[in-house]
């Protein structure tokens, strides 16, 4: 696989109303956008505050799949919640001060070691979290799992 010195990624947002939109890219599904009931959105529609947990639970999850492969580590299975706090700052506003990202890792009993040294270099080299301001704590839970032979 040939790396590239940059990438570029492109969402369009269209407004739909009040304080919603449609987020879209080529080739994937739309999603329907709302602020948070808190600050007079919609409810029960996907918020960039969401969105911004997501983004950090899913990059640290596709990093730690990707080193876990090029380490042959046999993941059995992989689940993880991620909880963002937005807090009013004094001065500034409100801002994310901190993601706390708690997955749930099934692997071998004899590869629980392997599986925490992977996670370590994920939580390195995690693109999205490594470009947040707020704090990202990472708290797991190894679970041993039978691997079928």
């Amino acid at each position: 696989m040939n790396l590239l010195d940059s990438y570029v990624y492109e969402v369009q947002m269209e407004w739909t109303g009040q304080r919603g939109g449609r987020l879209t890219a080529e080739g994937l599904p739309p999603l329907e956008i709302s602020a948070p009931p808190e600050f007079a959105g919609e409810a029960g529609k996907w918020t960039p505050e969401h969105l911004l947990a997501g983004a950090s639970a899913s990059c640290l999850t596709a990093t730690f799949l990707a080193i876990a492969e090029i380490s042959k580590l046999e993941v059995v299975s992989f689940r993880m919640k991620a909880h963002a706090r937005l807090e009013k700052i004094p001065g500034e506003g409100y801002r994310f001060t901190e993601i706390t990202l708690a997955p749930e890792i099934g692997v071998a009993p004899q590869d629980v070691e392997k599986a925490q040294k992977v996670l370590s270099k994920a939580e390195k080299n995690c693109f999205v979290n490594k470009s947040l301001r707020a704090t990202v704590q990472v708290e797991p839970h190894f679970v041993s799992a039978p691997v079928d032979v």
